[in-house]
């Protein structure tokens, strides 16, 4: 019988997917180290956020036909590498995109009506001033939402539903297919950035997105905005954020990815009109089981004789 390993803790609809036509080993975490020490016993490995499969790896790996991934990104994976060593990679790219989005309205509304400041100042029991907590309204404003993948897409329905007036950059998808979302296409990301109140980001990491939001951007932006990364960390200049935000330059950010997880700079991590989560926008029941459940019948079709 063919063996797959799970190598991280996953949904367990998934394992029990794998298990009615494979000899499937689970472990909580597996180091690169231990992967190398035992990869060469498996047809399939199912990874999902820890996990790196290197070249060291893949060298290793005599019998692996495929790396699946639970979730969006294939950072982890050496993809050139695998490719020579005809190993398929294949990710759940559609499984977290409603969790995503949803998470990019909690911070926008997080960042718009004080929520963080105005709880913590509950819990204090510092006073009742109900005025120094007063806020924005999302309807009306400009949502800039630079890629519209599935995510962007998901995010320009929900953003019209808040009464917003979205546009987007996104130089791969042309202003008819746009339209028929509702949302205006901008051709310059820069004057996409000028003209918006909120500005959330979903693209990949590329050597043409990193940094892509960096100080010159900034600079020009309304003092009021809010930008919003769920994407990843680099498409963000962290040190010109907090220039940014210090200053004055933008009203405030709120951050799922970093250039560094968990963050270190504590320049960052002491502003208090930045928001931040550990990297949880694909983090609901419902999106680890399509992207655990995605992933096991990604290898049941590879694996199927």
């Amino acid at each position: 019988m063919k063996k797959v390993l799970v190598t991280e803790t996953l949904d367990p609809e998934g394992y029990a997917m794998l298990e009615q036509h494979f000899d499937v080993d689970r472990r909580e975490t597996t180091s690169e180290e231990e992967l190398i020490a035992i990869v060469d016993q498996y047809d399939a490995l199912m990874i999902k956020t820890y996990t790196r499969v290197t070249p060291a790896v893949l060298d290793q790996a005599s019998r692996l036909k495929i790396i699946a991934r639970a979730g969006s990104g294939l950072d982890k994976v050496d993809l050139e590498y695998a490719k020579q060593k005809n190993v398929t990679v294949r990710n759940t790219p559609d499984a977290n995109t409603t969790s995503v989005a949803e998470l990019v309205f909690a911070l926008m509304l997080t960042l718009s009506r004080n929520l963080v400041s105005a709880h913590n100042y509950l819990r204090a029991a510092e006073g009742w001033d109900r005025d120094r907590f007063t806020g924005f309204e999302l309807a009306g404003k400009q949502l800039a939402i630079v890629g519209f993948g599935n995510i962007g897409k998901k995010v320009a329905r929900r953003a019209q539903a808040f009464e917003m007036q979205v546009a987007c950059f996104d130089p791969f998808v042309d202003a008819a297919a746009m339209a028929e979302h509702g949302v205006d296409k901008v051709d310059e990301v820069n004057d996409l950035l000028n003209a918006a109140d909120y500005v959330t980001v979903h693209v990949p990491l590329l050597d043409s997105t990193r940094h892509l939001l960096g100080a010159q951007q900034f600079e020009s932006m309304k003092s009021t905005a809010i930008i919003v990364n769920t994407a990843r960390g680099p498409v963000v200049d962290n040190q010109a954020l907090v220039t940014a935000l210090r200053e004055g330059q933008i009203a405030g950010a709120g951050l799922d990815v970093f250039e560094q997880e968990p963050p270190q700079d504590p320049e960052l991590l002491e502003l208090d009109n930045l928001v931040m989560c550990p990297h949880i926008g694909a983090a609901t029941i419902e999106a680890l089981r399509k992207m655990t459940t995605q992933a096991a019948q990604a290898i049941i079709d590879e694996l199927a004789d």
